[in-house]
């Protein structure tokens, strides 16, 4: 009888309700080996905890080591006769957890005994790498290289790194020693991106695996566990490996932050495994971890004097970490839009809008500092470069307004000697023109009505003098500004067949010419004294001249009325 009909069986001996639905659970979860495993590492830790003798921690290891022994033989008695594959993947990620509990039990024994510690460690890990390895063997499971060598090489940083700090810990504020207990995500991190070139060759790469587990499963939720524990390591490095005066027993180094190249790590994993599947909720995973990494970096910020310390050290010899991470985020972004990803580069301007608005203070007091110009720039360009490689007003119109902002955010010393506001202004309306000269749907009609109107308006404000025009602006251009404005219209409204932008550029030149012509006369009048006389007399004198006309047609029509009447007499 199989193990699924035996469960079958069972279940039907019960009556129906919650007791057969818990039959089914447990037989098909079988959680008493997580149970056994967590108990077992609790009577351990309670009987051989605290190690003060070198017979207390031979006796842990021992347990440590007799117990994972235990589930990997469990496990291939299981496969080999039982074919139950279910329970064996429990089971071997026990036995990793195992390993992976042995690597941080050791750290006081290796602190206040170097010796023993050292043999901890490396029995440890040649225990690890040896029960894997026949573990793999021994259930006919196969782990490729591209797996099995990274996998290997997370398994000896766990074990060794805390070798490599041993000779830092005599100076517990040392810089040496705080930059050691932070390399430990980054180095994390790079091991992990050994499993790209796996991650490229696809599922094909684990098809024929010797068991039933299938990609992503296989060997994801393996590298999943150890990403887990990953996090966990680096703190309790920070907390063991740090030794402080009694009066700082409670405080610790560890930062939020520390975790941020392990995590833009595991973002391009994800990401590379969202491009070989074609699953976009990957991909777009992928892409909310660097966000997710700056709102932990900005909200878990604290101030632990001793956590303290290291940012002062980070900030003075990398820079802002808040920053730093944007940067790196900036970079992964830039990275998915080379691959090709959906919304990266979305959140590759949302990443440059952010730094545009990070300064020193944001992370202590969480205020934004006033914009700054090359991060608008930066997001100016990319937005401009997609849009017309694309094809796409929107992203023009985009890049248009970050470009003006970022012109806005120049020096005070520039506002000063220079008509910013004008510039500005002037390029609104030319970036509207152009985004509607290169494209032709809806929103590029609206940008061509809009900047004609604001030129004429413009021009109207000049011709009127209500333009707040700076001393550097030159009169003549002012003088001369409606004209080149309305020739511009002209030639505009010709190239496109707009006629309204011909009229109002007609409109324009009628008032420059009306404007200019009553100046001139203005400007005569003050020398010729008697000219609104003259012009009076003028003007009566055509409007003489007008009642002549009319009278000389009243008399040709009397004339021609007598002639008509005589003809026909």
């Amino acid at each position: 009888m199989t193990f699924s009909a035996e469960v079958r069986v069972a279940s039907a001996a019960l009556p129906v309700g919650s007791g057969r639905g818990l039959l089914r659970w447990i037989c098909t979860s079988n959680p008493f080996y997580v149970l056994s495993a967590g108990l077992f590492l609790a009577g351990l830790w309670i009987s051989f905890g605290a190690q003060f003798e070198e017979v207390q921690t031979w006796a842990l290891m021992s347990g440590l080591a007799g117990y994972t022994l235990l589930l990997a033989v469990t496990a291939c008695l299981l496969v080999r006769f039982g074919n139950v594959w279910d329970d064996v993947r429990t089971i071997l990620l026990l036995v990793v957890l195992m390993f992976l509990a042995t690597s941080v039990t050791f750290d006081e024994v290796l602190v206040f005994d170097p010796v023993r510690g050292f043999f901890c460690y490396i029995i440890g890990l040649v225990f690890a790498i040896s029960v894997s390895e026949g573990l793999l063997r021994g259930i006919r499971l196969e782990l490729p290289a591209g797996f099995r060598l990274p996998y290997h090489l997370i398994l000896a940083l766990f074990f060794l790194y805390p070798l490599a700090l041993r000779p830092l810990l005599a100076d517990p504020h040392g810089e040496a020693l705080l930059w050691g207990l932070f390399g430990f995500s980054p180095i994390a991190g790079l091991l992990f991106l050994t499993l790209l070139p796996a991650i490229r060759r696809g599922p094909d790469y684990i098809r024929d695996n010797g068991s039933p587990w299938r990609w992503p499963l296989y060997p994801w939720v393996l590298f999943g566990l150890l990403a887990l524990a990953v996090p966990a390591r680096a703190f309790l490095l920070c907390w063991s490996m740090q030794l402080l005066d009694m009066s700082e027993l409670q405080r610790v180094m560890f930062g939020p932050f520390f975790l941020a190249p392990f995590g833009l790590a595991l973002a391009v994993l994800l990401m590379e495994i969202g491009i070989v599947s074609k699953s976009r909720i990957v991909q777009w995973i992928a892409l909310v971890i660097p966000f997710f990494l700056v709102a932990l970096t900005l909200f878990c910020h604290r101030d632990d004097p001793i956590y303290r310390h290291f940012l002062s050290v980070f900030t003075a010899r990398v820079g802002e970490p808040l920053s730093i991470l944007l940067l790196a985020a900036a970079l992964f972004f830039a990275y998915a839009a080379w691959r090709r990803v959906a919304l990266s580069t979305e959140a590759l301007t949302a990443v440059l809008l952010m730094l545009a608005f990070v300064g020193p203070d944001t992370l202590d007091e969480h205020r934004l500092t006033p914009p700054q110009t090359t991060p608008l720039l930066a997001a100016a360009f990319l937005q401009l470069a997609l849009g017309i490689d694309g094809r796409n007003s929107r992203r023009c119109l985009a890049g248009a307004g970050f470009l003006l902002a970022a012109v806005l955010t120049l020096p005070e010393e520039v506002h000063e000697s220079f008509p910013v506001e004008i510039v500005v202004f002037h390029l609104a309306v030319f970036a509207g023109l152009i985004i509607g000269a290169l494209f032709n749907d809806g929103l590029a009609r609206l940008l061509r009505f809009l900047a004609s109107g604001l030129i004429v308006l413009a021009c109207l404000a000049v011709m009127m003098g209500r333009a707040d025009a700076s001393a550097s602006v030159p009169p003549t251009m002012l003088l001369l500004y409606p004209l080149v404005m309305a020739m511009l219209l002209a030639v505009y409204g010709r190239l496109f067949g707009e006629r309204s932008f011909v009229v109002a550029a007609g409109l324009i030149l009628a008032g420059w010419l009306s404007l200019a012509g009553w100046r001139g006369y203005c400007w005569l009048r003050q020398r010729v004294l008697g000219l609104d006389h003259l012009l009076l007399s003028l003007v009566l004198f055509a409007v003489a001249v007008l009642v002549s006309l009319a009278k000389s047609r009243i008399r040709l029509r009397w004339l021609a009325a007598r002639l008509s009447m005589n003809r026909q007499q």
